[in-house]
């Protein structure tokens, strides 16, 4: 069973990748920009995705609508952008900021394919504006890259999307299956007024549809020893959220003639005794899967242990249990995120009280989280009440349909060596809103992520390799074409279509 410790670089990676050519038969090779140089095909789409980054589309929990003038100019500026996508394809505007395009197809008994992104991004925090080596929304291009925030998370994908349309539509393509892209503006606080107000438009206009894409796992290269070619990760399922408060109430008083236990302390001793005890351990389908493609073809003992999983499924646990990363694999997690007690320093506080954040492992539920934290706090002095929104976890997407095929093909296109895995997603995406319309979600961003990428994303100097986002371009044409017609993918796969 040694060879099992193996599987923590490539998991710790894939946690880590929580942001994120060639062409086949019938799908046009899109001519290079004029102005391409250094490699770069898509030059002018560059520039649009510069231009998007220097609107400041920030996404604040407190003041939500503190940056509305920058989310309308830039609807403004996409209008401009693209003009044959807005010239063919419908679009709506929801709750004032969020967009949804609509490209109908032929045959309205088709199901309707949804690419879902973000326009918001997170904020930059005053202490680190220096630590940029680019302006944080300069969207500035220089040999290699483009900077600012959004060029990882989630700008990148709208531009890169939008350029695939409209290149698909200049040259001439129309999709016999309607195509939706759904471009939320508050991702990053919950997706709630966004991705959530298109969800319910969508179904009550389609009431269900085929798929949906959207951000998520990406590719790792070169991070799993006994295996050479990159590992393309897809999330078929994720994790759920949720928000605990613990509240702790007591008599107050003077701190010169404090009590054995105070609020402070009882909540103190609560949040250490949830620590203490960890939600069990536990391996779903979604890793399952994972684990068997990844460790078969490492073959050996790792092999053999799959095949006989029933007889090392504890030891594998066991050792997934060692990393921090990989523990969250297996396992509900439970962080204490906030505290508040006291408003001055020699007056007991009266009433303290802490927020847990839980991410919800396949399985678990909101009821069945909120008995383990009872269960593991032993204190009846300390409330524990669901607090905020709830996300449950997310069914797990069939990797035997079409549609998961479809995206196969594409990623192939782009990483003709790669090892496609299907996994679990452990962050929260606009998907989640969409999972009243599809079991068919996949999440996956079509990037090469190394360990310095990850740490770029909600962090200073955010960039993306211009090369990059050219193959972007590509996989989403790819892409569409592939999940627009149906029978023309099963002529690229060389079946007939029933």
């Amino acid at each position: 069973m040694k060879k099992q410790s193996i599987l923590l670089p490539v998991l710790i990676s894939l946690f880590s990748a929580i942001f994120s050519q060639g062409t086949f038969a019938g799908v046009p090779d899109f001519m290079p920009d004029s102005a391409a140089t250094g490699g770069v095909r898509y030059a002018a789409a560059a520039h649009k995705l510069s231009r998007a980054i220097r609107f400041k589309t920030i996404s604040e929990t407190e003041e939500k609508n503190a940056f509305a003038s920058e989310f309308t100019a830039l609807h403004t500026y996409l209008e401009k952008a693209f003009p044959a996508l807005h010239e063919r394809l419908e679009r709506k505007v929801l709750n004032k900021y969020s967009l949804l395009y609509t490209w109908p197809g032929s045959d309205p008994a088709l199901k309707p394919v949804l690419l879902s992104a973000h326009l918001d991004v997170v904020p930059v925090e005053d202490a680190s504006v220096k630590e940029w080596e680019q302006g944080a929304f300069s969207g500035l291009i220089d040999d290699l890259f483009i900077w600012g925030r959004g060029t990882l998370d989630d700008k990148y994908r709208v531009i890169a999307i939008m350029e695939a349309v409209e290149q698909l539509i200049l040259a001439g393509f129309s999709p016999e299956r309607t195509i939706l892209l759904a471009f939320g503006h508050d991702e990053e606080i919950g997706g709630t007024e966004g991705a959530g107000a298109m969800s319910q438009f969508l179904q009550e206009k389609y009431e269900r549809l085929e798929a949906v894409f959207d951000e998520g796992l990406a590719v790792t290269k070169g991070i799993f020893p006994g295996i050479a070619e990159p590992v393309a990760f897809i999330g078929t399922a994720s994790k759920g959220s949720a928000n605990f408060k613990l509240t702790v109430k007591g008599e107050g008083g003077h701190s010169s003639v404090p009590p054995t236990e105070t609020p402070i302390s009882i909540l103190s001793q609560a949040i250490v005794n949830i620590g203490n005890n960890p939600f069990k351990a536990r391996i779903t389908p979604a890793t399952k899967e994972t684990l068997t493609i990844l460790l078969d073809r490492l073959g050996g003992k790792s092999r053999f242990a799959m095949k006989h999983y029933g007889l090392f499924k504890g030891a594998i646990k066991k050792e997934l249990a060692k990393n921090m990363a990989t523990d969250a694999l297996i396992r509900t997690k439970a962080s204490p995120t906030i505290m508040q007690a006291g408003e001055k320093e020699n007056v007991l506080p009266r009433e303290a009280t802490a927020v847990v954040n839980v991410r919800i492992l396949t399985g678990e539920s909101e009821e069945s989280v909120q008995k383990h934290l009872v269960k593991a706090i032993n204190d009846d002095r300390v409330q524990v009440t669901a607090y905020g929104a709830y996300s449950p976890p997310s069914p797990v997407a069939n990797t035997n349909s079409w549609v998961y095929q479809a995206l196969q093909n594409s990623i192939s296109e782009l990483f003709p060596d790669a090892l496609i895995v299907p996994a679990l997603f452990p962050g929260a995406t606009d998907a989640r809103h969409y999972a009243n319309l599809t079991d068919n979600i996949f999440r996956f961003a079509p990037l090469v992520v190394t360990a310095d990428d990850a740490m770029r994303v909600h962090n200073v100097n955010e960039r993306l390799p211009l090369t990059v986002f050219d193959d972007c371009i590509d996989f989403y044409a790819h892409l569409i074409r592939q999940v627009a017609d149906q029978e023309e993918y099963l002529v690229h796969k060389g079946e007939i279509l029933k």
